[in-house]
């Protein structure tokens, strides 16, 4: 795991490298509501009761070409999941409170001197709180202390958004790690995560 999460920082340290000493560079902040879920390897009696999340944070774009840039964010997550296993009737309660830094290879078009825009990248995030808590009659399904869920995570980021001449910012981003967030001794479930988030943001004036 280590050396994942040291090639994902490297990679994403590479795709910040100027191209063009012309290109704009550019500042600015997002927020977003989020929904979590988890493929579970053995999830086929789990049913999940999906809680809205929020997110908050910075982002910084470099154009170095004319419908082309690259971007990071630094991003404040929370979200909430809870899970019922319908055989046994035990449930489990996952909330997650991390860091993340998405970057993406963005992409767009100019319409009316509004911007759409598309972008495909990766992320690396670090829970600063998490909290797994499950038991029924004493019997232990899930993981329930909390270091056997990993702190980091990296996976796939993409996002589609829709810039107005003010520079306001909608966008749509999904997420998907990487990482089996559960430790080893769990050697029965394979837990992975995805996100979906919609949120607004807003773009400071560009610098050359």
């Amino acid at each position: 795991m280590k050396r994942a999460v040291l090639y994902s920082a490297l990679i994403l340290g590479l795709g910040l490298v100027p191209v063009n000493a012309q290109s704009k560079s550019s500042a600015g902040v997002k927020a977003d509501l989020n929904v979590s879920n988890y493929l579970i390897s053995e999830s086929s009696n789990l049913k999940y009761s999906h809680k809205a999340g929020f997110s908050a944070g910075f982002l910084y774009r470099y154009g170095w070409r004319e419908n082309r840039a690259v971007e990071a964010d630094m991003i404040f997550r929370y979200h909430d999941l809870n899970m019922k296993d319908k055989t046994t009737g035990e449930s489990a309660d996952y909330r997650y409170f991390g860091v993340e830094i998405p970057a993406y290879h963005i992409m767009y078009a100019d319409i009316d001197d509004n911007i759409l825009y598309m972008g495909i990248g990766q992320f690396v995030s670090y829970g600063l709180f998490k909290r797994y808590r499950s038991g029924h009659n004493g019997k232990k399904q899930f993981p329930t202390a909390k270091d056997e869920i990993y702190r980091w995570n990296l996976g796939l980021a993409l996002i589609v958004g829709y810039e107005t001449k003010s520079r306001l910012q909608f966008f749509f981003n999904y997420n998907m790690g990487f990482l089996n967030m559960v430790e080893p001794e769990f050697e029965n479930i394979n837990m992975l995560t995805q996100l979906i988030s919609l949120g607004v943001g807003y773009r400071f004036a560009c610098k050359q």
